[in-house]
This record gives structure tokens, sequence and C-alpha cells, in this order.
């Protein structure tokens, strides 16, 4: 992001890590049960209530680990990356942190991420072939693996099922596809007070996330959004322009998705608000949605195109190449990837393990959510994004075009051509760095 190389925001928070550093810079110490141990610090970002619940899991770990003691780090998920970034730009990152995928290819390029490729190897209490393959896929390089899997998200339609119902709308069902999905949208899109406009809509068309909103939409339709080697965008190639058009058009020209203008007057989360009948939404969502008092809601999979498709992402534990604690770091990232924790995070409902034989288990199929196991299915057919680095940029560039199009002021062939551009030219500067991903 930009915002990494903001001069004053780097300063000052190099300035905050630099002002913190006395009281977290010693290595080792002495336990209350006269144990000499080891301080390692954690860093991630979160909710009050996820931070406690790692409090609750740290404690259990040095339980297990007396010689351990871990230094839990946390901010908001705007600060947390500025703050990482200065920490790693004045060499005092902490042992382990909390990782995307967005992000991995940059560190990894500035040889600030341990090779953990090694580690595993090495250690045969921990087998990768536990995980659900992508969110191991996400962080290999290689024979290089940067970080540990945590969880593993993936994008569904949440709709609510009091509009559907009120409108006398069937019921999406696991085998939808485009043109079902459309009718219902327009079968649910109402203008209340006649004025021309509707109150409620069918869809919530987002164009700022590849991952939630518009990535799948081409994948569906056989396009791609990058070549497979990442040194070419597909944005501008037929099948992608087709699937892109189906999707702007949604707001565009059916009029069943918010525009700009109406998203900002209907506030950031019109799914919870009851304004739209379906939204496209990452299993992270569980846990606020189930905040809805006025209405009954459910969860289907995404509609399919010419095939089915669904993107996959995921959170992974990395540790900071030059830590001086690397063993302890090592044990605290395998207890990150163990049982005991994947169990709480299915608990949670903030995210679906990565752990196989939990996320499948019924500690996190509970039954609390119609339509929770189509997050699973989907996984056997669900692909990462196109990570490389720069992705934030990649990702920037195509939404400055794509908001053109919502706007519009542009059609989307020629918005789909000049997004292609543009990332044609960062992959290029990828290329010319030598550090394609």
């Amino acid at each position: 992001m930009n915002t990494w190389f903001h001069v004053t925001a780097l300063a000052l928070a190099v300035g905050v890590v630099l002002s913190l550093s006395g009281c977290s810079d010693r290595s080792s110490e002495e336990s209350p049960r006269g144990i000499s141990r080891t301080t390692i610090r954690y860093s991630r970002w979160g909710l009050p209530e996820e931070i406690e619940a790692e409090r609750q899991l740290i404690r259990s770990f040095e339980e297990k680990h007396p010689d351990i003691h871990v230094v839990l780090e946390f901010s908001s998920w705007g600060e947390y990356w500025n703050k990482l970034q200065a920490q790693m730009a004045a060499g005092t990152a902490p042992d382990v942190f909390l990782l995307n995928g967005g992000y991995s290819n940059d560190y990894a390029a500035r040889g600030q991420l341990e090779n953990l490729k090694p580690w595993v190897d090495r250690d045969t209490s921990l087998s990768l072939e536990q995980y659900f393959p992508q969110t191991v896929a996400i962080f290999q390089e290689g024979q290089a693996l940067w970080a540990l899997p945590r969880d593993c998200n993936t994008v569904a339609i949440y709709y609510n099922k009091t509009i559907f119902q009120k409108r006398g709308v069937p019921f999406p069902k696991p085998d939808w596809d485009w043109q079902d999905f459309l009718e219902k949208a327009k079968a649910c899109t109402l203008d209340e007070n006649n004025d021309g406009r509707p109150d409620i809509f069918g869809f919530n068309a987002g164009y700022d996330s590849m991952e939630v909103h518009w990535g799948y939409w081409v994948w569906q339709n056989n396009g791609e959004i990058l070549n497979k080697s990442k040194t070419k965008c597909m944005l501008g190639e037929p099948n992608a322009v087709e699937a892109l058009r189906f999707y702007s058009d949604l707001v565009v020209k059916h009029k069943v998705a918010p525009d700009v203008a109406q998203s900002s007057t209907f506030g950031s989360n019109m799914f919870l608000t009851g304004r739209v009948a379906m939204s496209p939404e990452g299993s992270w969502m569980i846990k606020a949605f189930k905040e809805a008092k006025s209405f009954e809601w459910a969860i289907a999979p995404l509609p399919k195109g010419k095939r089915k498709a669904a993107p996959v992402n995921g959170l992974g534990n990395a540790m900071y190449a030059k830590s001086k604690n690397k063993q302890a770091a090592w044990e605290f990232l395998k207890f990150l990837a163990s049982r005991e924790y994947q169990e709480l995070l299915a608990k949670s409902g903030t995210s679906i393990p990565a752990l196989r034989e939990v996320a499948e288990s019924a500690i996190y199929l509970d039954g609390t959510v119609e339509g929770k196991q189509f997050f699973l299915e989907q996984l056997t057919y669900a692909q990462p994004l196109d990570f490389t680095r720069n992705f934030a940029k990649i990702e920037e560039a195509i939404r400055g075009e794509l908001e053109a199009v919502w706007l519009g002021r542009k059609a989307v062939e020629a918005a789909a051509k000049d997004a292609a551009q543009a990332v044609d030219k960062i992959l290029a500067e990828n290329a010319v760095s030598g550090a394609n991903r």
C-alpha cells in the first residue's frame, strides 16, 4: 500500500516501536515457578473479543511450555500493516505475526520471512497434509513456505429469507445458475415508496474487492484475472469482459443492485440492515450476521456460470527472519496450527479452520446456521486469489476502472482494457525486480 511509505506515518510508527522496545526487548526472564524462560512477541489484528480469546489460548500454551513467555501485541486492521512495516524497517518486528496472502509476497521478497519448510521437514509432529491444500499453497513458493495455515475462508451468498418469502420467491438451490440468480434478484428488488428508485435491492454488487465481489464471476465464465505465470493481466480477454459486463449490468442496466450513491446512503452493511435480499460475503461474516434480529437468513453457494468457481483465502502465522528466538517461535507457531487452537477458532464463528478434521467436524458444522456446509463444499473447487508481489497495487488499479463503470462514466470493454494495461505495467516492474511470485 502507498501508506506504507508515507514518511510521516512511518516515522511516527517507528517512534512508537522504538519507544516500546525497552519493555519488550528482553529475550529471557524467570517464570513465577523459577524456570528460566524465553520471551517472544506475537502480533495480530483483531476485535476485542478475538484478542481476549487469544490471551486465553496463549495462557494455555504457556502452561504446556513453561520455558516460553508470549507477549501479545495487537492493532486494528488498518493500523496493523503500517506498524508491521515500520517494525521491519527498524529491525524490531515481532518473532511471530499474523499474515495474509496479499502481503506475504512483498515481505518474502524483502527477506523478512523465515522459510518454514526446513522446520516442517525436521519436525515429525506436524504434517501439512492435515490442512486444506489451498491454505498451504497461498504461502508456498517453490521450496519455500512462508507461513503455517491458520484459517481457510471462501465467499458464498447470504440471503434474506424474510424478503424472499414476502416476495414469493423460491429460495436459491445448490445447483442454481446465473440466469436463475438474475431472475431472483429482479423479483426481490422493490420500490416501496413508489418514487422510482428501489428501496430493497435483490443483490449487493460491489467492485472494491476481487475476493468478495467480482473476481470469481470472471472465473465462472472461464476467464482469468492473471495468466498462470502471473506476467500478464487477462481482464481484456472476451470471457473476462463478458463476465464483468454481466456483473456490472446488475447495477447499470437491471438496477437490481445499488450504485455508488445508493450504497453510501444505505450504510456499510446493507445486508444487516435488511436492504438487500442477497449479498456475497465471506465465511468470516457468520458471527456478525447472527446479530440480525429483524429477519431470517441462510447461506447458498455461489451461482454457477459456465463452471463452478469460488475464491479461497486464508491467513497464516509467519516467523520473522531476524528473530533471535526461532526455536521458541517455532513451538508457538505449531501451537497456532494445532487442533486445540483450531477448535477454538471453529467455535468462534469468525473463520473456517485450516485443519480439515476440525472444519469437517461437528465443532464447526454445529447446525446453528442454515447452509453453512456450502462453504466447505465450495472448497472442493475453490481457487486462491492471484497473489503476487504488489497485489495491493494491482487490486487498486482494477478497482479504479470498475468504479468508473459503476458511475456510468466508462464502458466495460474500455475499463477492462485499461485495467489490464495498468496491471501489466505493475507485473512488468515485478519481473524487472526479479520478484515474481
